[in-house]
């Protein structure tokens, strides 16, 4: 399979006009077929030249050139080539400035309309680390700020790191995070964080009640990169006795979230998220609302986890009959 039209006509344009560009684009394309997943093994200078559409001797030089400047590495028992160790650095350092400048933004964002303290974390070892955080008052505020670590194993965040872990990549990660959990509620043992974080991937997102603290109650959800790879996770934290009853309700928003973040970093659908669900959308890394939860349009003035009406102009604090109503969000 060549490369598409389009891109060749952009190159022969670019080659009307300048050469060097042409070369350029034609070098990138190149990167990008050995990029492919169907080229995870490499692949010789034939196969590249079929796919690409060229001359072999061509796109020989191009490898060449290439490997001497480090983006691309040739085996030498099977002639064939792969992308080499630069460009991984490369892009390891363009997702960290990235996944850096979209978290601040994210968690400013969310915070404000949540009503909660939002954070996006990293793995490091066997622990989580905090890379951004937002929350809307000084009471929440100082419960979480930047690089503040916590065990995988008590961290909404820290389970939702673990979601493509195998049992025994858990295991050996508790080694070294420990289960010191500052909740009542916190997994004490390895049995009993494995059945939590099955329970955790098969709705989506992760669930974590008192177990970094009292009336403390933490969501979370991975965050992935253009290889689908989890590299952060987003935690929405708060009282319990608050955000229990809007548990739909902010749980969407934490897939939201994640989905946003996933995309920015150039995450694309797969089909199926962890857990059988379909994903929404093609253009877009939408995740699907869990169940019981119903969109929210418009924030209530006073209560931000409640939802209004959009057809309804009663948004009034002072309203006696919306505030009397008791929430009918699911509290699954």
């Amino acid at each position: 399979m060549t490369v598409d039209h389009e891109r060749r006509a952009a190159v022969t344009g670019a080659a009307a006009g300048d050469e060097r560009s042409a070369s350029s684009l034609r070098a990138l394309t190149l990167l990008e077929v050995l990029g492919d997943p169907a080229g995870a093994g490499g692949m010789g200078v034939v196969e590249l030249a079929r796919r690409l559409g060229r001359d072999k001797s061509q796109v020989s030089r191009m490898l060449r050139a290439l490997a001497t400047a480090g983006y691309v590495e040739r085996e030498p028992r099977s002639a064939r080539y792969r992308l080499g160790a630069r460009l991984f650095a490369l892009a390891a350092h363009a997702v960290d400035e990235r996944l850096r400048g979209e978290a601040d933004a994210l968690v400013e964002r969310e915070s404000v309309q949540l009503g909660e303290r939002v954070d996006v974390g990293v793995r490091s070892g066997g622990f989580v680390v905090t890379l951004a955080s937002a929350a809307p008052d000084v009471e929440l505020r100082a419960q979480g700020w930047v690089g503040r670590t916590v065990p995988l194993a008590s961290a909404a965040a820290g389970r939702a790191l673990l979601f493509d872990h195998s049992d025994e990549a858990v295991a050996r990660l508790l080694v070294l995070g420990g289960l010191e959990g500052a909740g009542p509620a916190a997994p004490r043992s390895l049995d009993d964080l494995l059945v939590r974080l099955r329970e955790d991937r098969r709705r989506g997102w992760v669930l974590a009640s008192e177990e970094a603290g009292t009336d403390l109650l933490s969501l979370g959800g991975p965050v992935r990169d253009a290889s689908r790879r989890i590299v952060a996770a987003v935690a929405v934290s708060g009282p319990g006795t608050r955000l229990q009853p809007a548990l739909a309700t902010v749980s969407s928003a934490v897939l939201r979230a994640t989905g946003d973040l996933s995309a920015a970093l150039g995450a694309v659908p797969s089909g199926r998220r962890p857990g059988g669900r379909p994903l929404v959308g093609a253009g877009r890394t939408e995740l699907p609302e869990p169940r019981g939860a119903r969109p929210v349009e418009t924030r209530h003035p006073v209560d931000p986890h409640r939802p209004v009406d959009p057809q309804s102009d009663d948004t009034s604090p002072s309203s006696p009959s919306r505030e009397a109503e008791p929430m009918s969000e699911s509290h699954e």
